[in-house]
């Protein structure tokens, strides 16, 4: 039964605005394997009040999938309106009940409809298995974006259980998908932290499940505790290929020479003192038995010619393992070799690597893109659509709203306005004029001073935007721009910001920061103390983590460890991916975000 509420009642001048996009949507392909074209679509009627019923799904009946592919298509490139017309057009054509019902989820999770959305998917009865996994799989990608990780890993297992329980279950279909699967089940399952992960054990049903939390939580109990798992469930669902490069890591050993190459002198030395530190940290910590640590020595990067000879003098001294340079033009250096006999785990991130090869080569880094990226994330996944950016007009605003706008439009946001905050005029007056506050104001003097008479009215925010990224370089600029917002009447509307805006638990100070959204590291969560290299220091101690996964990483996507640095992965060129903790400021400290209200899907 399609919800009433999406039947678009529309002036036929807005249908016939509307007809060239469908006619060019006739031809497009769509990502479904299925070949078959585009049906002619008639748009006479599709923005009548009456349509017709979606039709009886048939047992073992296919999802149009060539449907729900233009209609997303259609959202994406011309806005929810257009879909929900494209959407009638299907109807009046004919559209079977299990597709329509998908189609109306689409349409309500891009209105930002969430629960809607989540009920429609749920309602979806697809007659046959790969409709039933496409639902599973939407269903799985929406809660993940919503931050329910353990209902988004038990429909991953779910779709895993389906595809095994087939009659036929042989080929490299099938061992693909269940890798593919696996990983999902396992990058989700990463996201628990212990108490969530020991309480969700204490509360699995079926033991294919169970297995899966319990893989879990032995793999962060160290090699041994894997080792025993594999021996007590030999033919478990995640034991024949383990999941996320498991089996490369279980294969390997820590190298036992490690060159560490840092600024240890000149403007750097405190930050290069402070990535030390935390390693020391991690050695000892890691390597608690001496005579398996490995040997620790530093190269000091300052007083080489360049960080290509640093390395090579390190690979004279035995080096088998290079971590650092810390410098991203030192790391652009290592990181364009043709060759690295001993492999790298750089603590930046260079720009480009054109044309090198990445093997033996990895790059963590605290790059502020991967905050950008997830805060986009974050809102998504709470409902927001529809983004006013404000940034600095600097090189780093620029690279930070590039990133950002990539990813909200990649999830189906919208990017309203952008202000890029200049000299000139006053702070206030851009953000008052690109809120749309000013604007409001000036039309009531304006009536006001037409009837010669103060006018009852309230001045107003534009109403084109549900969410704020504040893009502030440092806390003192966020400090002084988060009250500007509320001044200008957006007080109520969601703002999101990168762990810039936080330098401590300065509680006075961060009062005027109550109800930002951002993302932080748990090193900084879990400080005592918090001061301007505590973030360097966790990079530094997950560095040596990293050494103990660096192979396994090479050949995953999926997360390796929960780091103080945030949830580490790798991706495709080296880059190490951060997801960090979500936190709200309230009563001016940082407190857990809490999951939007609702029941997921």
């Amino acid at each position: 039964m399609i919800a009433n509420h999406y039947i678009l009642r529309l002036p036929i001048w807005t249908s016939l605005l509307t007809v060239g996009v469908l006619f060019s949507l006739a031809g497009c392909e769509t990502s479904d394997p299925a070949t078959r074209p585009l049906p002619t679509i008639s748009l006479e009627g599709a923005g009548s009040a009456v349509l017709p019923e979606p039709l009886p799904t048939e047992p073992e009946q296919p999802l149009d999938y060539i449907a729900i592919n233009a209609v997303r298509d259609q959202i994406f490139s011309e806005g929810v309106i257009a879909g929900q017309i494209l959407r009638n057009a299907f109807l009046i054509k004919g559209l079977d009940a299990a597709s329509a019902g998908i189609i109306d989820a689409d349409l309500a999770w891009y209105e930002g409809r969430q629960e809607l959305a989540a009920s429609l998917l749920r309602s979806a009865r697809p007659a046959e298995m790969e409709g039933q996994l496409f639902v599973l799989a939407t269903r799985q990608e929406r809660l993940q974006l919503e931050r329910r990780w353990l209902e988004a890993a038990r429909l991953a297992h779910q779709r895993l259980t389906l595809i095994r329980n087939v009659s036929v279950k042989v080929g490299t279909g099938y061992s693909n998908r269940k890798i593919l699967l696996g990983n999902d089940i396992w990058t989700l399952l990463m996201q628990l932290d212990e108490t969530q992960l020991e309480r969700a054990i204490t509360t699995a049903e079926g033991a294919d499940w169970r297995g899966w939390l319990t893989l879990a939580q032995a793999y962060r109990s160290g090699r041994q505790a894997t080792y025993t798992w594999l021996s007590l469930h030999p033919e478990h669902s995640a034991a024949d290929p383990l999941p996320a490069g498991i089996g490369e890591w279980l294969d390997t050993q820590v190298p036992a020479n490690i060159a560490v190459l840092l600024p240890l002198s000149g403007r750097l030395e405190s930050a290069g003192s402070a990535v030390l530190e935390g390693m020391m940290e991690g050695v000892y910590r890691r390597f608690r038995d001496p005579s398996t640590r490995p040997r620790i020595f530093t190269v000091d990067t300052e007083v080489w010619p360049s960080s290509v000879a640093a390395y090579r003098s390190a690979l004279t001294e035995g080096a088998e393992l290079i971590v650092g340079p810390l410098i991203k033009s030192n790391a652009q250096a290592l990181g364009s070799l043709m060759e690295r006999p001993a492999p790298v785990i750089a603590l930046n991130r260079p720009e480009m690597l054109n044309g090198s090869d990445i093997s033996n080569w990895i790059a963590m880094s605290l790059a502020p893109e991967d905050e950008a990226r997830q805060i986009a994330r974050l809102a998504f996944g709470r409902g927001q659509r529809r983004a006013l950016v404000i940034r600095p007009d600097s090189e780093w605003g620029r690279r930070m709203e590039l990133t950002l706008n990539e990813e909200w439009r990649g999830l189906g946001g919208v990017i309203t306005t952008t202000i890029p905050l200049t000299d000139e005029p006053s702070i206030s007056e851009q953000i008052g004029s690109g809120a749309g506050a000013i604007d409001s104001e000036r039309r009531i003097q304006a009536l006001e001073k037409a009837f010669e008479a103060p006018i009852e009215s309230r001045a107003r925010r534009r109403q084109d935007f549900d969410v704020v990224f504040l893009l502030a370089r440092d806390p003192a600029e966020a400090r002084r721009l988060r009250p500007l917002l509320i001044y200008h009447y957006s007080g109520n509307v969601p703002v999101y910001s990168s762990s810039a805006a936080y330098s401590g638990h300065n509680q006075g100070q961060n009062q005027d920061l109550n109800d930002l959204i951002l993302v932080e590291t748990p090193a900084v969560m879990e400080a005592i103390e918090v001061n301007r290299f505590t973030r360097l220091t966790a990079l530094g101690f997950d560095a040596i983590r990293m050494i103990d996964h660096w192979q396994q990483a090479e050949v995953t996507a999926a997360p390796v460890f929960r780091g103080r640095t945030g949830i580490l992965s790798r991706r495709n060129n080296g880059e190490v991916k951060r997801e960090l903790n979500s936190v709200v400021f309230d009563g001016g400290k940082l407190e857990v975000l809490a999951l939007p209200s609702g029941n997921g899907g």
